[in-house]
């Protein structure tokens, strides 16, 4: 028997599993500022002991300057939503209505392009409610596989992803900084 989930509505969502204090809403050009800010921050503390902080810093400034995020933030085939405790962003999810790699089995794929909370809320079972916020935006949209690389040397990525349904069907390179790394591919169907 298939449960029904609640629907993202207007500004914030009736997405339930959050502790009080927490909400998701779709982020707009208003959030740049805070966008912009809140994903070098994560991507730096998910990443900066294994890269040098020069190699770090030419790879946020290439992959997420405020001109690339304010334009995910206004292509109608991405959908950004943000976590907030307050007025504090506590995570975010991007998904990107796009082709899925050959091993993506989909009809209408998307993809989970990036995912991230906080790292002072690791732990506090936001993730999931977040990712259970993003999976039903995709089932809005009408697509019918969720998909996402990991990059291999992330086990509790890799774990997080498992325990929510996703799979690894095959691998593809992400460039960081110019060098290959390995990431897997995962895919949800929806």
């Amino acid at each position: 028997m298939r449960v029904a989930r609640p629907r993202l509505v207007g500004e914030h969502s009736g997405v339930t599993g959050f502790p009080d204090g927490f909400s998701v809403r779709r982020a707009t050009a208003a959030d740049l500022g805070d966008f912009g800010r809140f994903s070098r921050q994560t991507f730096v503390e998910t990443y900066r002991e294994f890269h040098s902080a020069e190699k770090m810093a030419r790879h946020v400034a290439e992959r997420l300057d405020d001109g690339t995020l304010a334009a995910e933030l206004s292509d109608p085939a991405r959908i950004v939503l943000m976590l907030t405790h307050g007025d504090a962003w506590a995570g975010y999810a991007v998904l990107r209505r796009d082709e899925a790699p050959p091993e993506v089995v989909a009809r209408r794929p998307v993809e989970v392009e990036r995912f991230y909370v906080d790292a002072q809320w690791h732990g506090q079972r936001l993730a999931a409610p977040l990712m259970t916020a993003a999976l039903d935006a995709a089932r809005q949209g009408e697509h019918d596989v969720a998909w996402l690389g990991v990059w291999e040397r992330n086990p509790r990525a890799i774990r997080f992803y498992e325990k929510q349904g996703f799979r690894i069907v095959g691998h593809h390179i992400y460039l960081f900084d110019g060098h290959p790394e390995n990431d897997h591919l995962m895919s949800l169907a929806l």
